[in-house]
């Protein structure tokens, strides 16, 4: 074959080509436009539901940290616990040098014993000595009565002159009769308070003994340790810091425009981005009427139980109030959102007459359930998407699905 005719063929055979790809590209365009992908539709939900406030915090508890410190001063001996410790209320924390407390104790014990002797002896009948003073007193005195008194019945002494010895006659005789039962009440009072004064100084010698070993006023966790082994402590600083975890509160500030809503003993809804997965009920405890000068808002504290102590002071929560007021709202399930490639929220709007979809950003708000609020983007007529939307593009052709059942959150479908 010459030259010329083989060019010829070869042209041929590149133009029948050229046909064949285009008839087969133009069939393949032609199946993609025909394609309808199959989508669940449902419907917009308008519901009431109770108004939520959406407020951040910091934790704290409920109760101020306790400050735990020595009642005396001395050299510490003994520190047991550190911070992050979990320690039951009678627990001993820190022990200061007994020694010089014991050495005290011990004085002042037997000081007592000594003013213990003394009274007893005190309250035993008076020295024969001063007994037998007591009665001769008393002899001379009445004998001197008796005389006195025969001159007083004769009209020879005057009567105030009478009434003279018989008050020294009835003074001795009572002193006579106190001799014999003991002392005098006055000796033994003195030795009474003599031995109660060494007993208050042996009580509080006991109690400095005692205050030596420090012992948790409460259960709860170890804030902060200020002392160690050898320091010295000194009375009434502060070593230990004990704060309790069973209950504590999500301290939040609302905003001025929502303040009227909240009311004590509303529930609340609260998450912790360092406890992910997990959900704690909360209630209302303490609205202030002072709002912060700086950022305008209201001091609000919600009181949360704590039962497994994994909230701990400083976290950062997320509060959600639930007023008392209720409102109407737009809702679609959760799994009808997607986000664009911009990264904005949208929903895939389902167009009837068309049989296409167009995609539609929306502004999304709280949690109902499994709904989600649609606060802007939708009039709340709309059909949407609920099922095959991450496969969807903007203007797609769709057939749709018989659904085998209604949802679980109640939307239905078409």
């Amino acid at each position: 074959m010459s030259k010329r005719l083989r060019a010829i063929s070869v042209i041929a055979c590149q133009s029948i080509l050229v046909i064949s790809l285009t008839a087969c590209s133009s069939e393949t365009s032609e199946q993609r436009n025909s394609y309808a992908f199959p989508v669940l539709v449902g419907e917009v939900q308008k519901v009431q539901e109770y108004e939520r406030i959406f407020v951040s915090g910091t934790v704290s508890t409920p109760v101020l940290p306790a400050d735990v410190s020595f009642l005396v001063s001395g050299k510490v001996v003994f520190v047991e616990p550190r911070e992050g410790d979990y320690v039951t209320k009678d627990q001993i924390l820190a022990q200061i040098d007994p020694t010089d407390f014991r050495l005290r104790l011990k004085s002042a014990e037997e000081q007592k014993a000594k003013a213990h002797a003394a009274m007893e002896k005190a309250q035993q009948s008076a020295r024969p000595e001063v007994l037998e003073q007591a009665r001769i007193a008393y002899w001379r005195a009445e004998d001197e009565y008796r005389r006195k008194k025969m001159l007083y019945e004769a009209n020879s002494l005057a009567p105030n002159d009478f009434t003279k010895f018989k008050a020294a006659y009835e003074t001795a005789k009572q002193q006579y009769e106190e001799a014999k039962v003991g002392a005098q009440k006055q000796v033994k009072a003195l030795y009474r308070a003599e031995y109660d004064q060494a007993e208050a100084e042996r009580q509080l010698a006991a109690k400095a003994l005692s205050d030596a070993t420090l012992h948790a006023p409460l259960s709860g966790y170890i804030a902060k340790r200020l002392i160690g082994t050898g320091d010295t402590a000194s009375a009434g600083r502060p070593v230990f810091e004990i704060v309790q975890l069973d209950t504590v509160e999500v301290q939040v500030g609302v905003p001025e425009t929502d303040v009227h809503l909240v009311e004590i003993g509303q529930k609340a809804s609260i998450t912790f981005p360092a406890l992910p997965n997990q959900s704690f009920q909360g209630t209302v405890r303490i609205k202030n009427v002072a709002a912060d000068p700086g950022t305008r808002t209201y001091m609000t504290r919600i009181s949360v139980a704590n039962p497994g102590h994994v909230i701990r002071i400083g976290m950062v929560g997320e509060a959600k109030i639930i007023t008392d007021r209720k409102i109407s709202i737009m809702t679609v399930p959760g799994r009808a959102i997607v986000r664009d490639s911009q990264g904005a929220t949208i929903v895939f709007v389902y167009f009837p007459k068309e049989r296409r979809v167009y995609s539609k950003r929306v502004e999304v708000g709280a949690l109902y359930g499994t709904g989600v609020e649609i606060k802007e983007g939708l009039s709340g007529d709309e059909s949407i998407v609920i099922g095959g939307q991450d496969h969807l593009r903007d203007g797609m052709s769709v057939t749709i699905a018989t659904p085998p059942s209604e949802n679980a959150s109640g939307m239905k479908r078409r």
